[in-house]
């Protein structure tokens, strides 16, 4: 039915297109109503993860309009392959999560082969943000600690901070155990509040600034 269609159109299609004023399903319904064949009930799950897809990219390269095409390619691979998600092997968000991150790795492979996979997640982090933005000293450190944390920690503080998502999320999308993911994150942040108070805080405010 949505042969042809590509990029943000056949996200349209469902959303705007053919039927403006699609009927709302909450997320286990409308995963069922795609896969028995009513794929309109996509509209819904894009209306959940829209938001949350696009921030996922976007702070993961700070570009408008990239991080609008990757999202909704993510979401064409989600529909086209909605008949494979299997929720006894975890929760749709990390599954559409996943896709947008190969999405992103399979932009990027292309773009520009030479850059390892693990430094995919970094190629956002521009040094002149203070140059453009007065954010205070404590987000200066903020970033420079951010900076010196391995590719891997820096995810993780992402997936968890500024994605919002839960340790069994960021688990079933990196491959990792939920405790190692827990005590990962809780050693960062105990380092970093001894450098930086209310650091939490901090994160979320500079993930705002990152935004602008």
């Amino acid at each position: 039915m949505y042969n042809g269609l590509k990029g943000t159109h056949i996200i349209e299609w469902f959303v705007v297109g053919a039927r403006p004023s699609y009927m709302e399903y909450g997320e286990l319904e409308a995963i069922k109503k795609c896969k028995d064949g009513n794929l309109e009930a996509f509209g819904s799950l894009y209306s959940l993860y829209t938001k949350k897809i696009y921030n996922f990219i976007f702070y993961r390269t700070y570009r408008k309009e990239l991080a609008e095409d990757i999202a909704s390619m993510a979401f064409m691979k989600a529909l086209e392959n909605i008949g494979q998600f299997d929720e006894r092997k975890g929760n749709f968000s990390s599954w559409l999560y996943r896709i947008a991150q190969n999405a992103l790795i399979d932009h990027v492979r292309k773009e520009r082969p030479s850059v390892p996979i693990e430094d995919v997640f970094d190629l956002g982090e521009g040094d002149n943000t203070e140059e453009k933005l007065d954010i205070g000293e404590n987000l200066k450190e903020v970033k420079k600690y951010l900076k010196e944390l391995s590719a891997e920690q820096r995810e993780l503080v992402r997936l968890r901070v500024w994605d919002e998502l839960s340790y069994k999320e960021i688990a079933e999308l990196t491959g990792k155990s939920e405790g190692s993911c827990k005590v990962m994150f809780s050693r960062i942040v105990a380092k970093m509040q001894k450098e930086i108070p209310h650091v939490l805080l901090l994160l979320a405010i500079f993930r705002i600034y990152k935004g602008n």
